[in-house]
């Protein structure tokens, strides 16, 4: 019980100062995918693929939190491609665009080619990534930062 009362006393008190965050970060391996579209069957929803190490991302990663802030339900799956290692790191930056509350996913390999090739079998790897997917799970693929407009292009209703 004695440990207990300590570990929550530390949570408090990290909490309180503002060091911890929400962690809803999975871990991503091959079967993953599979996992993130039965999650998603028969509905759309919008692949996000980032870095911490890429500045382009932070630009998608800024509209996005914007997105979901003012639209909770938006179906979006964001995925680190940085390895579990960096967790921490991560976490901060999907913080400070308000994403960290929200599900997302983190490289757990590396052997990230494997991982790329379960996602798209014609991604190279450029950052930032993004992929459309219908209702039948067929997507279009974009690479670089994604606009507002190629939002509403299939989610007309954040252009309303």
């Amino acid at each position: 019980m004695l440990k207990f009362v300590k570990a929550a006393f530390a949570v408090t008190a990290l909490l309180s100062v503002g060091q911890v965050h929400a962690d809803n970060i999975q871990a991503f391996d091959s079967q993953s995918f599979a996992q993130i579209k039965e999650e998603f069957a028969g509905k759309p929803f919008v692949l996000s693929l980032w870095s911490i190490d890429c500045a382009p991302c932070r630009v998608e990663l800024k509209l996005l939190g914007e997105i979901k802030q003012q639209q909770p339900d938006f179906p979006l799956v964001v995925i680190s491609t940085d390895l579990l290692d960096d967790r921490e790191e991560a976490l901060d930056i999907l913080d400070s665009y308000n994403l960290a509350e929200f599900e997302s996913w983190m490289f757990a390999d590396a052997f990230v080619e494997r991982l790329r090739f379960s996602i798209d079998p014609l991604w190279h790897g450029e950052l930032p990534r993004s992929y459309f997917f219908a209702h039948d799970h067929s997507f279009e693929s974009h690479s670089g930062v994604l606009s507002e407009q190629q939002l509403g292009k299939y989610f007309p209703q954040l252009l309303e």
